[in-house]
C-alpha cells in the first residue's frame, strides 16, 4: 500500500477504536430528569425494562453519578439528561437510598446497538475496503468506494461515544454522516465518466464545502451554546438532501441510460440510506415522535458493505440480476399479504398497539413473509422441481453459464466448466464425457434417452465425437437447459479448434521463415496503404504545397533581369523551413532519440519542440518509467504526442499540464488543460476526434484503462493507465 492509503487506513481505524472505547468504558443510561425544584427528580427512561429491574421509578432523585453530585454534571446542567454511568445513587420518596452498579450486560438493547453491532459494521466495512483495496489498486473509483464504505462505518460506530456526550465522537458522527454521502455523489460522478455518461449534475468538488458547516459551528457553540440544537437539525438536514439528491441521480440518470449497473447501485444505496431517513431523520427534524430510535434505525447500514461487494462482481452480473428480481417479486407478495395481516391486527388490537409497535409487527410479519417464500422455494427445489424450474432460474442459470465458459482458454478448460455447470446446476456428479470414434445416430446439441441414460453429442468432427453421457433421467426443464448450453459448447469446440488452427499455422509459418500465408499477407498489405495514404495525404498538405510555392518563386526569379539578394535568402528561408517540416515528419515516424537515448530523453525533446510552437504555458512532470516490454516505451511515447497535438491544434487552452508517473508494472498518465473543452458525447461521434479515438484505441490494445472528462468551456481532462500483463514476467 501507498502511504496515503496506510494513513488513511489507520487513521480511520485510531479514531473507530478510540470511539469505540469511549463507549465501553462508561454505559448508557439516558435518564430524563427535572430540576426545576433544585434537585435532578427523574421523570423518563429510555431503557424501561432496565429501569423496572433496577427498582428506578419516576419521582425518584438522582444524587449522584459515579461518586460525584448529579447537579454538577454537566449533561444534566444544559440538557436534563443523564447520559452515562458506570454508578448511580438515588433517593426514593420516602428517603430511602440505593446504590446501583451499570453494567453492559445488564442493558442487552445498549450492548447491542452501541458496542457490538456497530463493532461488527466497523470490522466488515474493513474487511471489505481491504478486499476492495487488494483487488483493484490504484484505482479513482476503488479510493472513493473505500473511503464512502470507512466513513460510514465510521460514523456508525461513534453513535456511542456520541449519545455519552464525547465532543470527538459527537464531532465525528456530524461530520461522517455529511461527508460518506458527499464521498458517495463523488464516486458516482467518477463512474459516469468512467462508463462515459454525461454528467448533467452538480460538480462534487462544490459538495464538499458543506463540510465547513460542522466546524464552523462548534467555534459558534463556543460563545453560544444555544444554537447547538439548531445546528444538530441542520445536519440532519443536510444528510436528508444530500440523500434525496443522489436518489434523484440515480433515478433519474438510470431512466436516461436503462443501465443494469445504475439500478444495481440504487438498490444498494436506497436500502441502507432511506429506512434511516424515513424512520429517524425526517420524523426528528419535523419536530415529531421518530418511528424508530437512532439505534434501530442505523442498523440498515449493514446493508452497505454486502451491497457493494455485489457490484464489485460483475463477472456475477446475472446471478444478481436474477436474484433481484426474484426479491422483488416475494417482496411484492409479502407486502399485500401483511398489509391484510396487519390491518385485521390493528382492527383487533388498536387501543394496545402503539405507532412504534404497529410498525415493528408490521416489519417482523413482512419479513417473515419473505423468509417463507424463500423456505418454500427450497423445498419446492428439492422435491419439486417441475414447479421451481418454471420461475425462470434456469434461463438466468444458462446466461451466466455461458458468460463464465465464454473465457475458456482453450477445449481443455472449457469442457471442465461444462462439467462444473452440470455439477452446479443438475446437482448430479453421475456423468461422463468420453471421445469415440464410431458413428452415432444424433446430431450436435441433440439428446437421446435410452433405458435412464441420457446422451448428448457435443461435437462432431466426422473422425472423433464428444458425447455427453448422464447415468439417470432428466427433467423436461433440465433437459432443455442442458440442450441450449450444449448448443453454445459446440460453437465454442469449433471457435476454439479453428484459433488452435490459426497458431499452429502461424508459429509453422515462424519456424520454417514460411510467409505464404495469404489472408495475413492481404490484412498486412491493406494496413500499411492505409498508414501511406495517412502520410501522404499529410506530405501532400504541408511540404509538396510549400515545394511548389518555392518553385513558383524560382520560376520568377530566373525570368527577372536583377536577381536581389534578399529574394534568394527568403527562398532559402523557405527551404530551409520545409526541410524542417520533412525532418519532424521523419522523426514523428520513428523517433530517432527513443532507441539511442530512451524515453526521457525522447520526451524532453519533444516536450521542449512542443513549447517553442504552443502558444499556451505547458506544465509537466515526467518520471522515469521501465518496463520489461520495450514497446511500451514507443506506447508512451505515442500517446504524449497525441495529446499535446491535440492540444496544440484543438484546446485553445492557456494552460495545460501533463504527468507521467510510474507505479508497478505500467504507469498513469494525466493530462488537464483549461481550453474550450467539449461534450464527450458529441466528441466520440465527430469525425475530428481521430486523435482521440487513436488514443483510446491504442490504450485499449494494451489492456490499458482511460477516462475523459470535458464539458463545454470547462477544459479537458484525460487519464490514462496500462499495466504490463503478469506473464511478460516469466
Amino acid at each position: 500500500m501507498s502511504k496515503w492509503t496506510y494513513s488513511i487506513f489507520i487513521t480511520y481505524l485510531l479514531l473507530g477504536i478510540y470511539v469505540l472505547v469511549v463507549a465501553i468504558r462508561v454505559p448508557f443510561i439516558s435518564i430524563s430528569v427535572d430540576t426545576t425544584s433544585g434537585q435532578p427528580v427523574i421523570v423518563d427512561f429510555y431503557y424501561p425494562h432496565w429501569a423496572q429491574q433496577q427498582n428506578i421509578e419516576k419521582g425518584d432523585i438522582l444524587l449522584e453519578l459515579d461518586g460525584k453530585p448529579a447537579q454538577d454534571n454537566r449533561s444534566i446542567q444544559r440538557h436534563s439528561l443523564a447520559r452515562s454511568a458506570n454508578e448511580l445513587t438515588i433517593t426514593k420518596p420516602n428517603g430511602e437510598i440505593h446504590n446501583i452498579t451499570v453494567q453492559h450486560k445488564d442493558i442487552p438493547e445498549e450492548l447491542y446497538l452501541q458496542i457490538i453491532f456497530p463493532l461488527f459494521y466497523f470490522i466488515l466495512s474493513f474487511v471489505v475496503a481491504i478486499y476492495l483495496w487488494q483487488r483493484k489498486k490504484d484505482n479513482q473509483l476503488t479510493k472513493l468506494l473505500i473511503l464512502f464504505l470507512l466513513t460510514c462505518s465510521l460514523a456508525y460506530i461513534s453513535t456511542g461515544a456520541s449519545s455519552r456526550g464525547n465532543p470527538i465522537g459527537m464531532f465525528v458522527i456530524n461530520n461522517c454522516m455529511v461527508l460518506c454521502l458527499v464521498l458517495f455523489i463523488h464516486f458516482l460522478q467518477c463512474y459516469f465518466c468512467y462508463l462515459h455518461i454525461k454528467w448533467p449534475y452538480i460538480n462534487t468538488k462544490w459538495l464538499y464545502l458543506l463540510l465547513l458547516f460542522r466546524p464552523c459551528c462548534y467555534f459558534i457553540e463556543k460563545f453560544n451554546f444555544d444554537i447547538r440544537n439548531i445546528s444538530i437539525l441542520i445536519t440532519l438536514g443536510l444528510f436528508a438532501l444530500l440523500v434525496l439528491y443522489a436518489v434523484y441521480i440515480l433515478l433519474t440518470s438510470y431512466l436516461r441510460t436503462k443501465l443494469a449497473k445504475i439500478r444495481l447501485i440504487a438498490i444498494a444505496f436506497i436500502t441502507p440510506f432511506l429506512p434511516f431517513l424515513l424512520f429517524f431523520v425526517v420524523p426528528e427534524i419535523l419536530g415529531h415522535t421518530t418511528i424508530l430510535n437512532a439505534d434501530l434505525a442505523a442498523l440498515f447500514l449493514l446493508f452497505i458493505p454486502f451491497s457493494f461487494i455485489f457490484i464489485q462482481l460483475n463477472e456475477r452480473l446475472f446471478d444478481i440480476e436474477y436474484q433481484l428480481s426474484r426479491l422483488r417479486y416475494y417482496s411484492t407478495l409479502a407486502f399485500f399479504s401483511t398489509l391484510i395481516l396487519t390491518s385485521g391486527i390493528i382492527i383487533v388490537f388498536l387501543d394496545q398497539l402503539s405507532i412504534v409497535k404497529m410498525t415493528s409487527v408490521f416489519i417482523l410479519v413482512f419479513l417473515s413473509f419473505i423468509a417463507c417464500f424463500y423456505i418454500k422455494e427450497q423445498l419446492d427445489y428439492k422435491y419439486r422441481k417441475v414447479i421451481f424450474s418454471s420461475s425462470g432460474n434456469y434461463v438466468h442459470n444458462l446466461y451466466a453459464a455461458v458468460n463464465r465458459m465464454s473465457k475458456a482458454k482453450n477445449q481443455q478448460e472449457l469442457l471442465n466448466l461444462f462439467k462444473y455447470e452440470i455439477i452446479e446446476k443438475l446437482g448430479t456428479a453421475s456423468f461422463t464425457i468420453t471421445t469415440i470414434s464410431e458413428g452415432v445416430p444424433i446430431s450436435p446439441g441433440e439428446v437421446s434417452i435410452e433405458t435412464e441414460m441420457t446422451n448428448l453429442l457435443l461435437h462432431d468432427t466426422g473422425e472423433e465425437k464428444i458425447i455427453l453421457i448422464i447415468r439417470h433421467a432428466l427433467h423436461k426443464e433440465e433437459l432443455l437447459w442442458l440442450e441450449l448450453l450444449a448448443l453454445y459448447v459446440s460453437m465454442f469446440i469449433v471457435n476454439l479448434k479453428l484459433i488452435e488452427d490459426l497458431v499452429c499455422e502461424i508459429q509453422h509459418m515462424k519456424d520454417n521463415n514460411d510467409t505464404q500465408l495469404p489472408w495475413l499477407d492481404k490484412l498486412l498489405w491493406t494496413i500499411t496503404e492505409k498508414e501511406k495514404s495517412i502520410l501522404a495525404q499529410e506530405l501532400h498538405d504541408t511540404v509538396l504545397q510549400e515545394q511548389l510555392h518555392i518553385a513558383r518563386e524560382l520560376d520568377v526569379l530566373a525570368g527577372s533581369t536583377m536577381i536581389k539578394k534578399e529574394k534568394v535568402l527568403d527562398i532559402r528561408e523557405q527551404l530551409l523551413n520545409a526541410t524542417k517540416d520533412l525532418r519532424e515528419y521523419c522523426e514523428n515516424l520513428s523517433p530517432p532519440l527513443l532507441d539511442t537515448f530512451g524515453l526521457q530523453m525522447a520526451l524532453k525533446k519533444l516536450i521542449q519542440k512542443v513549447k517553442i510552437r504552443a502558444d499556451f504555458m505547458l506544465t509537466t512532470q515526467i518520471e522515469r518509467v521501465q518496463f520489461h516490454d520495450a514497446t511500451l516505451h514507443l506506447v508512451v511515447y505515442r500517446l504524449v504526442q497525441e495529446l499535446l497535438n491535440n492540444a496544440i491544434k484543438h484546446a485553445e487552452a492557456t494552460e495545460v499540464s501533463l504527468r507521467l508517473q510510474a507505479i508497478p508494472r505500467g504507469f498513469i498518465l494525466q493530462y488537464d488543460d483549461n481550453g474550450i473543452g467539449c461534450n464527450i458525447e458529441d466528441l466520440m461521434q465527430s469525425s475530428t476526434s481521430m486523435g482521440i479515438n487513436g488514443i483510446r484505441e491504442r490504450v485499449r490494445a494494451f489492456n490499458g484503462n482511460i477516462a475523459l472528462t470535458s464539458s463545454q468551456n470547462e477544459g479537458m481532462h484525460i487519464f490514462i493507465q496500462i499495466q504490463e500483463e503478469v506473464e511478460s514476467y516469466d
